[in-house]
């Protein structure tokens, strides 16, 4: 029988099958659910619509310090307009958090607006707390709303454990302590905020969101990390020819670089040969092994060319000696093979690599 069935019996033999919400509001669900042990509710709650009654009984097993791992994503309508009960519900989030000291990973994204558009806005109160969150490596924030800025400050000076670090929606001016967030490896967001926080941290990957200027004495700053950056992604950021130009005077340790590039017409008539006037900007980043261009959307009914990105890979392989994969628009992979000098390309998703001249018989950007 279904699990979110009753069945009972009646004076004539027959069996009458209902909906337990039928017979059982949740003041009844609630009592039931009281005494059972925090695994059986687990188990319960997780049954059916019907014994949603039985979460609350859960959660007050679960004590603030226990958590490792907080993800909320929702997708949230209260952006728009001033919600009374919502700031309750991110009031008691914030209380939880700031409770929360044993945190390995936060994830929260909450689906409202970043800057504020009415009088009484929606928005996530950081905790204001002195804890140190010793544990925390990872914290993503997006979507909590327009928030104080010393109260994030206060946050992220107390993560002395953090090593990814992903502000997407954050772009007001940030000030740390020098000695704040000591062991970040990763950081994802704007220009500017990335220019406050990698000086003097050992930041390796950088994903910076933008839309297709990046001030140079951003940029510049970008450069004072303590160790050589290494992985630049900018598959969020439109990159114009002039603007991958100062990325290579600047930003020129990367070992692999993820870019989508801002040719979506020009390339629509032209082709992806044009690209080989990139092998001089190119030629900057000295220790450049991967190129990944498979965020760049290219509009138009072309059949991908095999010999056009084989020509390419070549290409830029003179300007770039180190050099040794590529993905185009076309999410075809090239690889070259060492010990021949060869470049084999396969079609990302597949397992298989195929002869170098294959013709993929596919539209760029598809």
């Amino acid at each position: 029988m279904d699990p979110t069935t009753i069945g009972v019996d009646l004076n004539g033999g027959q069996r009458l099958t209902a909906d337990l919400s039928t017979f059982l509001p949740n003041e009844t669900l609630a009592a039931i659910c009281c005494g059972l042990s925090p695994s059986v509710l687990a188990a319960v709650a997780r049954v059916s619509p019907p014994f949603v009654a039985a979460r609350p009984f859960v959660y007050i097993h679960i004590l603030p310090a226990d958590l490792h791992k907080l993800h909320i994503r929702w997708k949230s309508e209260h952006g728009a307009y001033y919600d009374p009960h919502f700031d309750i519900v991110l009031s008691n989030l914030s209380q939880a958090i700031g409770l929360a000291i044993n945190l390995e990973s936060l994830d929260l994204h909450l689906g409202l607006p970043s800057v504020p558009e009415h009088p009484t806005l929606t928005s996530l109160p950081f905790p204001a707390t002195d804890a140190s969150y010793r544990s925390l490596r990872r914290v993503s924030l997006s979507g909590i709303g327009p928030f104080a800025h010393n109260r994030l400050t206060h946050f992220l000076n107390s993560l002395p454990a953090a090593r990814h670090l992903r502000l997407p929606d954050y772009h007001d001016q940030i000030t740390l302590l020098p000695q704040a967030l000591p062991s970040l490896i990763s950081f994802s967001g704007s220009p500017r905020v990335a220019a406050a926080i990698l000086p003097g941290r050992p930041v390796q990957s950088l994903v910076l969101i933008a839309q297709d200027y990046i001030p140079d004495l951003a940029l510049s700053q970008m450069t004072l990390t303590s160790v050589p950056l290494r992985h630049l992604d900018l598959s969020s950021t439109l990159v114009t020819p002039t603007l991958l130009r100062n990325l290579s005077q600047s930003l020129n340790t990367v070992e692999s670089l993820k870019v989508k590039l801002a040719l979506r017409h020009t390339l629509h008539f032209a082709g992806i040969g044009l690209l080989a006037a990139l092998s001089h900007l190119l030629g900057a980043f000295r220790n450049l092994s991967t190129l990944d261009l498979s965020p760049t959307h290219v509009d138009y009914t072309r059949l991908s060319d095999s010999a056009e990105e084989l020509s390419l890979c070549r290409s830029w392989q003179n300007a770039c000696p180190a050099l040794q994969r590529v993905v185009f628009p076309s999410q075809t992979e090239w690889t070259l093979q060492e010990d021949d000098n060869t470049w084999l390309s396969v079609l990302v998703g597949e397992s298989q690599r195929r002869p170098a001249f294959y013709s993929s018989k596919k539209f760029l950007g598809s």
